[in-house]
């Protein structure tokens, strides 16, 4: 005859079944059903806080004694390193973490410090962009100045590692190493950057409230940061493609792309005009497209699966490859 002692492991059983879930336990599985999803949720709450505290500062709207005094650091820079130390890279981390565990953090790791690109590469990420930028400045009317080149390259190779290493690393882990990356493995290539510059150019919107703004002039700045991030992260897309998902070799370019186009920027520093400001928006066209026709092997879903599986000793969970991405 059954006795009670005989039932008694399957109750235990049953009850741990249905006992309640650890609250951190249940927002994991959330995170796992849906990264993109979790990831904007993170971010954006904390983005806009933490970036308008400089922002207000520099309105006088609250006290800016807490501000950084050191030249070369503007209210711009803090936001920047605000927004992708407190929002961007936790978002990142955590949702990798949820969804990978410590071999999607390890895997994430290798990507982020990975430059076994080649010398053809190198030079696409390093020398073309700026060098066809120039070009289309040229031939669109702007006059070249004559400058001293030693000291330029120096103070261009500076400025582009300290971008690199304060900003844009971590920000291309995040957008591209988890946002368009889980994006891709859904809608392939193209769309999933297209995806991406929608956030991509909300979370820089608060930039645009620096200095004297209005309505209008911070409608025009979304629509012209729509349009560029869009060229951009398609851009970034087919180079993370064309570099094997080296999250560095796309931070770099990212960070070459600002130093052709900025202000402070070599092209700024070798031209005398306006023609550059499109020339620039040129160049990546040209230059993606070039790459892509290049590369195009290396662009469909096909490639994106055997990216995520090249790595044997961290596995891409296979519901990351499901409509469980949004």
């Amino acid at each position: 005859m059954d006795t009670l002692e005989t039932y008694q492991p399957l109750v235990d059983r049953q009850r741990r079944d249905t006992a309640p879930r650890p609250r951190v336990s249940r927002i994991r599985d959330w995170t796992n059903r849906h990264p993109v999803a979790a990831f904007m949720l993170i971010a954006f709450t904390i983005a806009y806080p933490v970036m308008a505290l400089p922002i207000l500062a520099s309105h006088g709207v609250i006290p800016g004694g807490w501000m950084p005094q050191v030249a070369g650091v503007d209210t711009e820079r803090v936001a920047s390193v605000l927004l992708v130390f407190t929002a961007l890279l936790p978002a990142a981390l955590w949702v990798t973490w949820a969804s990978e565990g410590r071999p999607g953090l390890s895997r994430m790791r290798r990507r982020m410090f990975a430059w076994r690109i080649g010398v053809g590469w190198t030079f696409l990420v390093l020398v073309a962009l700026p060098a066809l930028t120039l070009l289309f400045a040229a031939v669109l009317g702007d006059d070249l100045r004559s400058v001293d080149v030693a000291p330029l390259v120096v103070a261009q190779v500076l400025g582009l590692l300290v971008n690199l290493v304060l900003i844009n690393l971590w920000e291309e882990t995040a957008w591209s190493g988890v946002v368009q990356t889980r994006l891709e493995r859904r809608h392939g290539l193209v769309k999933a950057a297209l995806l991406t510059a929608v956030p991509f150019a909300l979370v820089h919107l608060p930039l645009h409230f620096i200095g004297t703004f209005t309505i209008a002039s911070v409608t025009g700045a979304l629509v012209t940061l729509l349009l560029v991030c869009a060229v951009v992260r398609l851009m970034l897309g087919v180079y993370l493609r064309g570099t094997r998902d080296s999250i560095l070799a796309v931070a770099v370019l990212h960070s070459v792309f600002n130093r052709s186009n900025n202000d402070e920027g070599v092209i700024a520093a070798l031209v005398e005009g306006d023609g550059r400001k499109l020339a620039g928006l040129l160049a990546v066209l040209v230059l993606t497209t070039g790459v892509a026709v290049a590369t195009r092997r290396r662009l469909g879903r096909g490639y994106r699966h055997e990216l995520d599986m090249a790595d044997t000793d961290t596995p891409v969970l296979q519901h990351s490859h499901s409509k469980a991405q949004s």
